[in-house]
């Protein structure tokens, strides 16, 4: 029998000081998550692919050499190349996070899978993916710079991957580690009264879109309006799960398949 595939994402916002704009890790809640990870995968055997945001590691040097609308100067080549540094530290530290957990991972940047053409894939490659799950190993990708046939390189989102992995592999379970419960019907950092938003369907997408407000914390992919809009279109059926990475005990809980605080999306 096939293994379940889990696709899991630990969001910039739980991993990275995304929030303060410091080119830092959150140790304390990438060493937690990848404890959990362990412990589940004693519990359960499951293939699992890793996409992990970068936080400020991406956004701020994209914003800082405007990266966003093609490479045309050195000064601008200078930040393709920075931001890939920054990118792959991100993984780097993922790494070795879930090997001193006795994991064996693969780093694949998304340089090597993915090519863009005016900032929209035109080649996302899942063949080392597969390689690296029939030898046991734990992909790990994060958003990076790509190769743009148009405009030189362009951002490539966690979310991206995730989109092309779940179109091309079909997970059986979509699990997106972020800094709050699920989504809200206001910014619940802000709104004291922002409710949880237990599920999104087909009836109240729409409504949630809308009411999905961006993110005071630079982010160059469109927030998570941008991020709702992009799973709606990718999922295809499958569900999603947004949980908070921040809560100890709840990542181990939503890769298990156990109840916990968050949002499902059935679309």
């Amino acid at each position: 029998m096939m293994k379940e595939l889990v696709l899991l994402k630990l969001g910039g916002s739980s991993i990275t000081k995304k929030a303060d704009n410091k080119f830092e890790m959150n140790e304390e809640v990438l060493n937690n998550s990848a404890k959990e990870i362990a412990q589940a995968l004693k519990e359960k055997e499951f293939n699992l692919i890793l996409i992990c945001g970068v936080g400020p590691f991406g956004h701020t040097n994209v914003k800082k050499y405007d990266l966003n609308n093609g490479i045309k100067t050195k000064n601008q080549e200078k930040g393709v190349e920075k931001t890939i540094q920054d990118c792959d530290f991100v993984a780097d530290k993922v790494i070795e996070a879930l090997e001193k957990q006795k994991l064996k991972t693969r780093h694949l940047p998304g340089y090597w899978v993915c090519k863009h053409d005016n900032k929209k894939v035109i080649v996302y490659e899942i063949e080392d993916y597969e390689k690296a799950l029939q030898r046991g190993e734990i992909p790990i990708t994060t958003g990076t710079m790509v190769k743009d046939k148009t405009l030189k390189w362009s951002v490539m989102s966690g979310d991206t991957s995730i989109a092309q992995i779940t179109k091309q592999m079909k997970p059986q379970k979509i699990i997106l580690g972020t800094d709050v419960d699920g989504i809200y019907t206001a910014d619940p950092k802000i709104e004291k009264n922002a409710k949880l938003i237990k599920e999104i369907n087909k009836e109240n997408l729409e409504e949630v879109i809308k009411m999905a407000d961006k993110s005071k914390a630079i982010d160059v992919t469109g927030g998570m309006k941008g991020k709702l809009e992009k799973l709606a279109e990718q999922l295809n059926g499958n569900e999603a799960q947004i949980f908070n990475l921040l809560i100890p005990g709840n990542l181990k809980k939503a890769l298990l398949g156990k109840e916990l605080n968050s949002t499902k999306i059935k679309l």
